[in-house]
């Protein structure tokens, strides 16, 4: 079924069509949508309802024209008439929302005035399509100029036109869990790209669900996978609380995690059956769109990865600069939304993104432990 929902990942692609200008600056309650050069930052506090209510209005209600761009790109896509089945899909995730993320959906959607069962594809979208590409590069203390980790990052994904206007970032402040802050587009709640207070940094690489020597079933009754790793952001401070936590809850689908935390990263290698981990080698994490473990690996052919796997034989140290280096040498062009880098132990995020290929873009350097602190 999720091959078969292939083109659906059209729908929430669509509702970011046209032309729209960026959210406006405001305050609902105890949240705020300012901007950092541009990049607008939504702060969301207190219980799932407030957050939500937050959400909806600061960002969902103040995206122009996503109802009539919605529509027009499901008939672009041909989904017109397919939106029933695609309802009934979302329908059988559902169970496996969290319970307060759910509460937030719906505040979102009663604040915002727009269907919950959209919402809630727009979170689940990775579960029930492929079409993510990315290429993640985590550099050790060892081969970093900083003396710190560094976590690279490409995210590929479909350049809807005016997807770029619906970008922020979303620094939340649950209730009794770490904040943590989110690179999204509206209206996902889950972590596609994020760090939390910790400085614990992942990210989500596509990994096709026939692709995987273990050929584990997709699991309807799992956590969808965006949200299962904001759960990591909410709940964890290390790599190895993060690979617990993981194993412990019901996954869907295959996909990989590259995390890092302030002492280093590894990738995550996830089926609905089993999370298998994938250390440095010559203090270098690389991942694409592959399994490269022999529990779970197939093929291994991506140029991609090839062009970053020198990384791995060489001593040369590299600092933020050389990281977006090597992430220009797998840029995708247009498909390439987002470039980041993160530095956990400084809890920094420099940021580019723009229509076109973000790595030819200007970064916005973020100070996340400030907007953390700032609870």
């Amino acid at each position: 079924m999720r091959l078969a929902l292939i083109a659906s990942f059209s729908i929430i692609g669509g509702a970011f069509a046209g032309e729209p200008k960026t959210f406006p600056d405001a305050k609902h309650g105890r949240g705020e949508m300012t901007h950092v050069q541009g990049l607008p930052v939504l702060t969301l506090r207190g219980k799932a309802a407030e957050r939500g209510e937050q959400f909806g209005v600061l960002a969902v209600k103040n995206a122009p024209f996503l109802d009539e761009l919605h529509q027009n790109f499901l008939k672009d896509a041909g989904l017109e008439r397919r939106q029933g089945f695609v309802n009934l899909m979302v329908r059988k995730l559902k169970p496996g929302v969290p319970a307060e993320y759910l509460a937030e959906l719906e505040a979102v959607v009663k604040a915002s005035g727009r269907d919950l069962e959209l919402a809630l594809f727009a979170n689940t979208v990775y579960d029930l399509s492929s079409t993510m590409g990315c290429s993640t590069v985590v550099v050790e203390k060892n081969r970093s100029k900083t003396g710190q980790p560094l976590f690279g990052r490409n995210f590929d994904w479909l350049p809807s036109k005016g997807i770029t206007e619906h970008t922020l970032l979303a620094v939340m402040h649950p209730e009794g869990k770490r904040s943590f802050a989110v690179v999204t587009i509206t209206p996902i709640i889950g972590c596609i790209s994020g760090m939390n207070d910790a400085g614990l940094s992942c990210t989500l690489n596509e990994i096709h669900l026939v692709k995987s020597k273990e050929k584990a079933p997709f699991d309807w009754d799992g956590t969808p996978v965006m949200l299962a790793f904001r759960r990591v952001l909410e709940e964890c401070a290390t790599v190895d609380e993060a690979e617990k936590l993981l194993k412990s809850m019901k996954r869907t689908t295959t996909a990989c995690m590259t995390i890092c935390d302030k002492n280093g990263g590894a990738v995550f290698e996830i089926t609905s059956q089993s999370v298998n981990r994938r250390a440095a080698v010559n203090d270098v994490c690389l991942c694409t769109n592959h399994f490269r473990t022999d529990a779970l690996m197939i093929e291994n052919k991506c140029w991609r990865y090839d062009k970053l796997s020198p990384l791995q034989q060489e001593s040369a140290k590299l600092d933020v600069a050389g990281v977006y280096e090597q992430l220009a040498k797998v840029d995708q062009g247009k498909y390439t939304l987002q470039s980041m880098v993160f530095e956990p132990a400084e809890r920094k995020l420099h940021l580019k993104y723009g229509n076109g290929s973000a790595t030819e873009r200007n970064a916005i350097d973020l100070d996340l432990g400030k907007l953390f602190d700032a609870k």
